[in-house]
């Protein structure tokens, strides 16, 4: 359940949880808008139109909840999907729900094993919830549910495992079966009432989601061998579709045979040499089966070399590359109103990257702003911003809302520059006896990167606790920032400025810089993936990779259209300055109660999720993402005016797991190297791995440290998080070994 669709975070849903949502006045009010809108239609006062619209926005108020599957990590994402052994059907746009139930399903309730039935938030429609039938896919189910209540027209999308459904008031409710519906094992449950699941008789088969028809289908007397359908959660077909991409397209007549046996060739190295598993799995392309098994033959005596080819192993990087992508989180449909507007001007696939870049720039508005942090220390508002995408992927979309963002302290920077440079005029003019003024202390606050440390340090004297910023369009300008370190300065000033700490410079010279300050120095800077990943690749758990905001342009594809861009403009600005003077007016200590509270939950979510991947990598990364997040919250609070808008909370959620998502995505598998290399650990874990869902319903201890010890955790450890799932009724003891709960 989630208390919205916009909230890609999950959480399980009980028996009381879901009782409490069907008496919540909130969803009351949401059905009876809804039915005063379908009031306002029926007498001509709406157009359907404009009755979708506001329906539309009625019911993204509603808690959704999540019937065909529980979900990896609570992300709502079908590749994470557990199923439950539910089912949906959906009948809309039938008048009288009511009526239809009465018709067609309520003596029929016991017989097909029916869990819930309700009217829809539209009122003209009714929602079934069902057990499904041994050995069927979903809409298998819903084809046979359909025949059996003498319904045909029924929905037939509704057939994602992610696919959510509104929650409704208990006069919505027209029947339930909340012991089946909340059954640890549905199977147990009807076998209590004498009930035996059996596949149904079902004439007509319907084609699985997971086999279009666009996919070549296996030569029809080639055995399924039983062997795996996937390489490291990839499908073989997947595989094989890139592959034909990456080497001239699907054959034509007359060249099947040299593609087939380039293709077998090279899929050996991921089936292990087995001709049998290589006709499991590839295409024939109307090619017998005698031959198919001479190319299978042929390709595997070869002598297998120490490396898989080349292009293979380009395919599968691809390919990961493809399902990290995929698997950020997108973003919310409703954003704070400074968020929408500084996005407004960019594509939809933009969106997220200006989303997060924009706040170094907004944060360098603050003068010595404070707030209390879950840690019982105050924290001021540093942030840095690393944009990491491919070259000529559209980085320079972040160029024009920081410009904007920053046009007051560019026009000031601007006039203290043209002071301070009449002043090194003046002293020039003059002979070295002669009188001369003191240097006026004028704060610059948008810097060069490539700057003496006497320099860094002046900038920082006089900004007098502001922010220093700069913008770089390639990471790498940063190694040309002098300090007063002989190596990896630059990453020292990295940490230095997301902590505040002091930082400065002792000199005898009269004339020379000296002095400590507190380092406030915030950036934005973009790279390609390659250059941030050499970047960080020696200092990957020492604290500067950490410390940054990381987001991404993913790729759009060959032959994507060129983004198209909004104008900004004097109206632009306008809308802007409220928010920046907010901003800039904010000084002291502050607080935002809402914001600390996100946080202390947003901390409890993301070491759940590090527990549960058991991933050292997620849990060292996620420590310092929680307070960047804390810090965009204070910030938004503070342009809106210090009050909390209700959007905020989903949208720094969100801003959450994209920092992290990326995080893992471009440095998760090297910095688990590194971490459990210097734990002495000498297996290594993979990143994303649910120890829980590897084990059977009821297991041993001996059974958790075997899978342990496949995913590379030692034995030490193993207790320990035996006793976390049992506080957190995952599992629950028996005897001497262990039950699952969910």
């Amino acid at each position: 359940m989630a208390k919205s669709v916009k909230v890609p975070q999950l959480q399980e849903c009980g028996r009381d949880a879901f009782s409490s949502f069907l008496r919540m006045e909130s969803v009351k009010k949401v059905y009876a808008d809804i039915a005063a809108l379908k009031e306002q239609r029926d007498r001509g006062e709406l157009t359907d139109k404009e009755f979708a619209e506001k329906k539309k926005a009625l019911k993204e108020q509603l808690p959704i909840v999540t019937y065909h599957a529980t979900f990896k990590n609570g992300i709502r994402k079908n590749e994470n999907a557990i199923p439950t052994g539910l089912f949906i059907m959906d009948y809309d746009h039938i008048g009288n729900p009511k009526e239809f139930y009465d018709t067609h399903v309520k003596e029929k309730t016991k017989r097909l094993n029916i869990v819930l039935a309700h009217v829809t938030p539209s009122g003209e429609g009714l929602r079934i919830v069902a057990v499904l039938p041994p050995d069927m896919e979903i809409p298998q189910a819903q084809k046979w549910m359909a025949d059996q209540l003498a319904a045909p027209k029924y929905d037939a999308c509704v057939k994602d495992l992610a696919r959510p459904s509104f929650m409704f008031p208990e006069s919505a409710l027209l029947f339930s079966d909340f012991d089946l519906l909340f059954a640890d094992d549905i199977r147990a449950e009807l076998a209590k009432r004498g009930i035996e699941l059996q596949k149904p008789v079902f004439e007509e088969p319907v084609r699985s989601e997971a086999a279009p028809a666009d996919i070549p289908a296996q030569t029809a007397n080639v055995p399924q061998t039983g062997f795996p359908s996937e390489y490291k959660g990839t499908p073989y077909s997947a595989i094989i579709d890139d592959w034909f991409a990456s080497n001239g397209g699907k054959p034509e007549e007359g060249e099947r045979h040299t593609t087939l046996l380039k293709l077998a060739s090279a899929l050996r190295y991921i089936c292990d040499n087995n001709p049998a598993w290589l006709l499991q799995e590839m295409p024939s392309f109307g090619l017998p089966r005698e031959e198919m098994s001479k190319i299978a033959r042929d390709a595997c005596g070869y002598p297998l070399k120490p490396h898989m080819p080349w292009g293979l192993r380009q395919v599968l990087n691809a390919l990961s590359d493809k399902q990290s992508a995929a698997e950020l989180p997108p973003l919310p449909e409703k954003l704070p109103q400074l968020i929408e507007l500084l996005t407004s001007n960019v594509p939809d696939a933009l969106k997220p990257t200006v989303a997060n870049a924009v706040f170094p720039a907004l944060a360098t508005h603050t003068y010595r702003v404070t707030f209390p942090y879950i840690d019982n220390k105050r924290t001021g508002l540093p942030m840095m911003c690393l944009l990491m995408a491919a070259s000529s992927g559209g980085k320079g979309c972040i160029n024009e809302p920081i410009d904007y963002i920053m046009a007051d302290i560019r026009a000031r920077d601007e006039e203290n520059m043209r002071k301070e440079q009449a002043w090194k005029d003046d002293v020039n003019s003059k002979g070295a006896n002669k009188d001369k003024r003191k240097r006026p202390e004028l704060p610059v606050q948008w810097v060069n990167p490539d700057m003496t440390n006497a320099a860094f340090v002046l900038r920082l004297m006089d900004a007098n606790g502001r922010f220093l910023y700069t913008r770089m369009n390639e990471l790498k300008m940063f190694e040309a920032l002098k300090t007063n370190s002989r190596t990896d300065g630059h990453l020292e000033i990295m940490c230095l400025a997301f902590d505040e700490d002091s930082y400065g410079q002792t000199r005898v010279g009269t004339q020379s810089v000296t002095g400590k300050v507190r380092v406030r120095f915030n950036w934005n800077a973009s790279t390609t993936i390659l250059q941030g990943k050499q970047f960080f690749l020696k200092n990957l758990a020492d604290g500067p990779l950490s410390r940054i905001n990381l987001c991404t342009i993913p790729d759009q594809g060959i032959g994507a259209d060129i983004p198209v861009y909004g104008a900004y403009d004097e109206q632009f600005a306008q809308r802007l300055r409220p928010y920046i003077e907010n901003l800039c007016s904010a000084e002291g200590e502050m607080e935002c109660p809402e914001a600390f509270g996100l946080a202390k939950r947003l901390n409890e979510e993301c070491r759940d999720i590090a527990k549960e991947r058991q991933s050292m990598a997620y849990d060292y990364l996620r420590k310092r993402a929680v307070l960047i997040a804390y810090r965009k919250a204070c910030l938004l609070y503070l342009a809106n005016g210090q009050k909390w808008e209700p959007e905020t909370e989903d949208f720094i959620r969100w801003s959450l797991q994209y920092d992290l998502a990326c995080k893992m995505m471009f440095f998760g598998k090297e910095m688990e190297n590194v971490m459990r290399a210097e734990t002495s650990f000498a297996p290594v874990a993979k990143s994303r791995s649910n120890l829980l869902a590897k084990l059977p319903d009821g297991f041993t201890y001996e059974d958790l440290v075997r899978v342990r010890m496949e995913e590379g955790h030692p034995e030490k450890g193993a207790k320990d998080l035996l006793k976390q799932w049992v506080h957190r009724k995952y599992i629950e003891v028996t005897g001497d070994s262990y039950k699952k709960l969910r």
